[in-house]
């Protein structure tokens, strides 16, 4: 019997695509990638990459493939010296600058393009960015107006960059006026109405900016990155014009969102007098975070690579490297492609004391879990506990990684604290106790586990899990035997394609009342839906052998020790194979 983890909550979970429709995107046809690593000496060509195209195209390709950004990003900048003048080689070599954060060398490639970046949408973003970045709007305008033709990213940037540059030089009404015209579009309506409100606040009045943050609002299928966002704008423009209370609700309004979204209510609304009047710099950051969710919302529908995602997370980071809310979008990107320490890494850069310090640690288990490492999940877990010492998912989660771990002392015990943390709800309270009953059993507690099965089935007498965790417990120790076979039964009968459930009630049948002729089947089904579960395995097996097929059951063990079976069920599988099969009473006992 097994029961699955139950409680991690996941930041992609809670980021759902903004409804925004981007217009397809031309990216070329280059080989492309998504996230990071140092390229390793073992995949580096064989031939000495100084003298040889071939080599390092070939690493690139590999990195491009694993989607390694900063490796494939290495392999390139040594490929290109040595062709120089291959074009499609040029706009790999810029586009993975770019996702790999290299600014300076980005802006280089994109300058030696043709045209300097005209026909290409992400060198002209680049270039564009560069100088606003400098505040040389002469050369942001030149760059975005060199040609009447833009790609999708440029599209949707210039009149926000140049709605910007005319505010910073004093003109916000005409940088305003921009904005207005642009907001006509429908799917962009609400990007633009943002950065008008952004802008307005830099007029004399606080009237209009009030209206436009109005008109923006937040809307219930917006992912939670840009919910956090617009009420960190919003509720700093209330706190900067007196209205303290209805800026701690604006935040506290998050609340509805996501249980996500508790952990940073409290900080945001204790950082309210902190939040600045916005500037050019973080409008550009702002609508690099949007444009890359609206990328993600792409990639989704359409299977678009995430290259350019990462791109304009880094050029937001780039453009304002306190937007926090960028280095936790692109930690969950790099997170999608598989990229743990790179996602780890960027993370680091979040200091504890930030008020979304704990949204930070959440990814950092998110990644962490991805990782499979249970050391660093304990780890990631640790961290974020710092920062929520009795936050209850954080506790449980933890628990669950050091009971894997075969610390089942300590998952105890930091299930107990949960209990005590967590609302008095039955729906919160069962997966706990049936939790801390299984590390109980695990440590061979025997009365808390009894215990805390006997509040879990009255807090949750008809959930399968429960059901079926009770029932093979008692089965396992030859107690209460006909009322846990009834469990078990009733368990199947709620959710009868579990394989675990169908597991436990076969077994309980062999166990208590030796009835092969309804195990076999109901293993042999489980056996299908989980192949790899060597404790299933280890229970076909014991039905085969009473069945009196010795050999079916010896090639079901043997195929189940190398299915990495728990120490105790290795132990089982062992002890039948070298001691003449199993030894069950029911079956022994029977004349």
């Amino acid at each position: 019997m097994q029961i699955t983890r139950g409680w991690p909550r996941s930041f992609e979970e809670f980021s759902r695509p903004l409804r925004l429709v981007l217009p397809a995107l031309a990216l070329g046809s280059g080989l492309t990638g998504s996230a990071l690593a140092a390229l390793p000496p073992t995949i580096k060509p064989t031939v000495n990459p100084e003298n040889s195209l071939t080599g390092w195209m070939l690493a690139a390709t590999v990195m491009m493939e694993r989607g390694d950004v900063p490796a494939a990003n290495l392999a390139l900048s040594h490929a290109l010296p040595l062709a120089p003048h291959n074009l499609q080689l040029q706009h790999d070599a810029l586009r993975y600058a770019a996702m790999a954060g290299r600014q300076t060398e980005a802006v280089k490639l994109a300058i030696a393009l043709p045209d300097q970046g005209g026909g290409s949408d992400i060198g002209t973003l680049i270039l564009a960015q560069d100088a606003f970045a400098r505040q040389d709007w002469a050369a942001m305008r030149r760059i975005l107006t060199r040609s009447p033709h833009h790609g999708p990213l440029v599209t949707i940037a210039a009149p926000v960059l140049m709605g910007w540059s005319l505010a910073a030089e004093g003109h916000p009404d005409k940088a305003l006026n921009l904005l207005a015209e642009a907001a006509g579009q429908p799917t962009t309506r609400r990007l633009y109405l943002l950065h008008a409100a952004m802008v307005a606040e830099h007029l004399p009045t606080p009237l209009l900016a009030g209206q436009l943050y109005h008109r923006t609002g937040n809307a219930s299928g917006d992912p939670l990155t840009l919910q956090i966002l617009y009420a960190q704008l919003y509720s700093g423009w209330l706190e900067r014009h007196g209205h303290h209370k209805e800026a701690s609700d604006a935040v506290a309004a998050l609340g509805v969102t996501s249980p996500l979204a508790a952990l940073v209510i409290g900080p945001l609304q204790q950082d309210l007098q902190n939040l600045k009047k916005p500037t050019p710099a973080l409008g550009g950051a702002v609508l690099n975070l949007q444009m890359a969710l609206m990328i993600t919302d792409a990639i989704q529908q359409d299977g678009i690579p995430r290259d350019p995602a990462i791109i304009a997370l880094q050029q937001a980071i780039f453009l304002d490297p306190g937007l926090t809310l960028a280095r936790i979008f692109l930690a969950d990107t790099f997170r999608e492609a598989n990229q743990i320490a790179s996602g780890l890494a960027e993370l680091n850069s979040i200091s504890p004391s930030d008020p979304l310090a704990a949204l930070a640690a959440q990814e950092r288990i998110n990644l962490a879990l991805r990782s499979g490492d249970l050391a660093q999940e304990a780890d990631a877990l640790h961290r974020a506990l710092v920062l929520r010492p009795e936050n209850p998912e954080f506790l449980i989660q933890l628990a669950e990684v050091e009971d894997q771990r075969g610390h089942h002392t300590d998952a105890i015990a930091l299930y107990t604290r949960a209990l005590k943390a967590s609302p008095p709800r039955k729906e919160i309270l069962w997966p706990i106790l049936l939790g801390r009953a299984m590390a109980a059993q695990e440590s061979g507690n025997w009365p808390m586990v009894q215990d805390d099965m006997k509040h879990a089935l009255e807090l949750a007498p008809d959930q399968p899990e429960v059901l079926n965790f009770v029932g093979y417990a008692n089965i396992e120790h030859d107690t209460d035997q006909a009322q846990s076979l009834a469990m078990l039964k009733k368990a199947v009968d709620l959710q009868p394609a579990d394989a675990s459930i169908q597991d436990s009630y076969a077994w309980a049948l062999l166990k208590y009342r030796a009835d092969l002729k309804t195990a076999l089947p109901i293993l042999v089904q489980a056996a299908e839906h989980a192949p790899g579960d060597a404790e299933i395995g280890y229970h076909l097996g014991v039905a085969y052998w009473y069945l009196g097929r010795h050999t079916e059951a010896q090639d079901q063990w043997n195929q189940s020790l190398d299915d990495n079976p728990q120490p105790q069920d290795r132990a089982l599988l062992l002890q039948a194979l070298q001691n003449g099969g199993p030894h069950l009473a029911a079956f022994e006992q029977k004349p």
